[in-house]
């Protein structure tokens, strides 16, 4: 049998600390301890198959907290609450570990703070797009006034 005498217990977990993201899904909720409505955010970690749910509550810090966000993710767009529009977002977090030991994001890291991370690895989900009919396009259509059928 080798010598391994030089093994030393290691309890780092690669998952902790600064790291890419991307938003896989978003839905809106009720905080069950406040009852103020929320946002709650499923973020995958870089390399990883599973996703982390953070919260944001529309309380007295939803402007800051939601500030915070939209400078990490700055493709989604300062003030956009088109939740679908979130969907395979990149930006980077914080992550650390609860009172139970389970993985979330501690803070937010602004761009400039992740240029030095290296590129998200993993899958993304497709960024979708919405897309509205402009008021223009209204204007132009003809109104006969009457319904086509009955």
């Amino acid at each position: 049998m080798g010598n391994f005498s030089n093994y030393k217990r290691d309890d780092s977990n690669p998952l902790i600390g600064k790291a890419r993201c991307v938003i896989v899904k978003v839905e809106e909720s009720v905080s069950k301890k406040s009852g103020l409505p929320m946002i709650i955010v499923h973020v995958r970690p870089s390399g990883c198959k599973f996703s982390v749910k953070t919260y944001i509550v529309n309380n007295e810090s939803f402007n800051k907290n939601m500030t915070r966000f939209f400078d990490a993710f700055p493709e989604i767009g300062d003030g956009n609450f088109d939740f679908l529009t979130w969907v395979g977002a990149e930006g980077a977090a914080n992550f650390g570990e609860d009172e139970n030991g389970y993985l979330k994001v501690t803070k937010w890291v602004y761009p400039e703070q992740a240029e030095s991370l290296p590129p998200f690895e993993g899958t993304k989900p497709e960024r979708q797009e919405i897309t509205s009919f402009s008021d223009k396009e209204d204007e132009d259509s003809e109104d006969d006034g009457e319904l086509p059928f009955v």
